[in-house]
């Protein structure tokens, strides 16, 4: 088949997308990628490597600067639900048109068109075409189960989940219908009346996440499908070790990783960059351990040197992670998953939307404390969680547990064979 897949968001959002496009050309398929990034990242070269076409669709805010002020004003909010309607309304508005026009050049060569749950462009653009189209959802967090309730709420049994499910399912509407309705106006199309509608194909939703985290719940219909997490193969990255990092590796106890991703923001000088990598450093030295530290050094302020910490630009974190004791990050989809796939207990601070349902996830599970919100985070907490984790046995068992049954999912051949299944022709 031809396959064309849109995504667009920060690295995070991009990766599992890489992934799945991999998967599909290794299994024979002509596959195009559009990608709209936050971090302006050239592709191109990472889809050659691995067999796919990359089409570039604009890129997220009007400039570096206009991205990281945005990201200082989200954070800024305390309300997860307000962030995310920020999101939407500063970030992935404006950039409708060109995802837009983009979706329909892929629908005009593709047999099988391929999205990023919340990009409607692409629902829109394959709906035009009577072209079928499947979506991906990168997190469980918006799909309605008596089962669960909505995060951050407590259970309280499953008529009460379904009750909370309708309440925050109206919220969502009211925040995202707005921008998927305006776009449909303009090209004389009805209006949906639910997220859902454009967000889950009714043709098949994809979910690309652990069964560690997100089972197959009793109540979805057939078109739900969790897969697994979407892991990037090996081949995505040409990186190799650092032969200073191959030797601070190998001069005592293993360390403790700490990065944010994307949260930390571009690589521009920045009081905002210099602020949250300090609270890294400070955290490490607080804890008393040996540590890797990922910021973007290049344009960070000058700051002390501490042969107990490695400084650490960029790197693939499955080669980075199982060298750790404990990973310290944010709790995006990704970095979540990732950490769990290598083994590795968890401190997270939380910074935005649904890193606050995997920080609960990775709790429930006994491989993290209690979630620190990065509004409210200081190196002391940091440092006190931590310590917490180094001193339980029992969270890296749980971790290395949960590790060993999610590398034996492989996410990306279950969702190639249900493609293969539903829509190839072939099959």
């Amino acid at each position: 088949m031809k396959i064309g897949i849109q995504t667009w968001g920060s690295t995070g959002d991009i990766n599992p997308f890489i992934a799945l496009a991999a998967g599909l050309a290794g299994a024979g398929h002509e596959v195009t990628l559009v990608i709209t990034s936050a971090e302006r990242r050239d592709f191109s070269a990472t889809g050659a490597r691995l067999g796919f076409r990359v089409v570039q669709a604009g890129h997220i805010g009007a400039s570096e600067e206009a991205l990281n002020d945005l990201g200082r004003k989200m954070f800024a909010i305390s309300n997860p639900v307000t962030q995310l309607a920020t999101i939407f309304e500063r970030m992935f508005d404006p950039g409708v048109a060109a995802m837009y026009a983009a979706a329909q050049s892929l629908c005009a060569e593709h047999d099988l068109i391929i999205g990023h749950f919340i990009v409607h462009p692409a629902q829109l653009a394959a709906e035009q075409a009577g072209k079928p189209y499947v979506t991906v959802a990168l997190n469980h967090g918006a799909i309605p189960t008596r089962f669960v309730p909505p995060s951050p709420l407590p259970d309280l049994g499953r008529w009460c989940n379904a009750l909370l499910w309708k309440l925050a399912q109206k919220m969502i509407d009211d925040m995202v219908l707005p921008s998927i309705n305006r776009l449909r106006s303009e090209q004389g199309c009805r209006p949906v009346r639910s997220y859902r509608q454009v967000w889950e194909s009714p043709a098949c939703n994809l979910i690309a996440v652990s069964h560690e985290f997100c089972p197959q719940y009793a109540d979805w219909e057939t078109y739900q499908q969790v897969c697994g997490y979407f892991d990037l193969p090996e081949a995505a990255s040409d990186w190799r070790m650092p032969d200073d990092l191959a030797r601070f590796l190998e001069q005592g106890e293993a360390p403790v990783f700490i990065g944010f991703g994307s949260m930390i923001g571009l690589a521009r000088p920045n009081a905002d960059l210099d602020e949250i990598t300090r609270l890294m450093l400070d955290s490490a030295r607080l804890a008393g351990c040996r540590a890797i530290v990922q910021s973007h050094w290049d344009v960070v302020a000058a700051m002390p040197e501490d042969a107990r910490i490695y400084r650490l630009t960029s790197a693939p974190h499955t080669q980075i992670f199982p060298h750790c004791a404990l990973i310290v990050h944010h709790a995006g989809a990704g970095t979540t998953q990732t950490s769990l796939l290598c083994g590795r207990p968890s401190v997270v601070v939380a910074h935005a939307t649904d890193q606050f349902l995997w920080g609960g996830q990775l709790r429930r599970l006994g491989v993290a404390p209690a979630l620190i919100k990065r509004r409210k985070a200081t190196a002391k907490k940091i440092a006190a969680a931590i310590q917490k984790v180094l001193r339980a046995p029992a969270m890296r068992t749980a971790a290395e547990a949960a590790g060993r049954r999610l590398r034996a999912e492989n996410g990306v051949a279950a969702a190639v064979r249900i493609i293969e299944q539903r829509f190839d022709q072939r099959s």
